[in-house]
């Protein structure tokens, strides 16, 4: 069975790029939500997904408020994370540990380095 991993960018053609770049070169199934709600709504009534892949700058919550909430559920407590940023630091915020990404990457993305950096997560 093919590992999920949950990508949730509120750009349409980031989230189908990073969605396609993942399928081709890992053989995962990717979901793209692109909205926070929806991601957690897909992490509620799902209990096989492997990791996530979230923008920082989203509507209503930012990333480190996402992956707080995602960690908050029970079968996602040490879910692994990526976090992409376009715009200001995201560690300038200094997050407490529970809501605190496993790698940051900033853009311009390398598809290849997301996938490098998702396929560490999956080992």
């Amino acid at each position: 069975m093919r590992k999920v991993v949950v990508i949730v960018d509120d750009s349409d053609s980031v989230a189908a790029a990073l969605a396609i770049a993942l399928e081709t070169s890992l053989d995962v199934r990717a979901i793209v939500a692109h909205h926070p709600q929806a991601a957690l709504k897909i992490f509620e009534t799902q209990s096989n997904i492997s990791a996530v892949v979230t923008d920082f700058s989203l509507p209503f919550l930012d990333g480190f408020e996402l992956i707080k909430a995602l960690r908050k559920l029970h079968s996602y407590e040490r879910l692994p994370a990526l976090m992409i940023s376009a715009g200001e630091d995201p560690q300038s915020r200094n997050p407490s540990v529970e809501c605190r990404p496993n790698v940051i990457l900033r853009k311009p993305l390398s598809f290849k380095e997301v996938c490098r950096v998702v396929q560490s997560f999956l080992e």
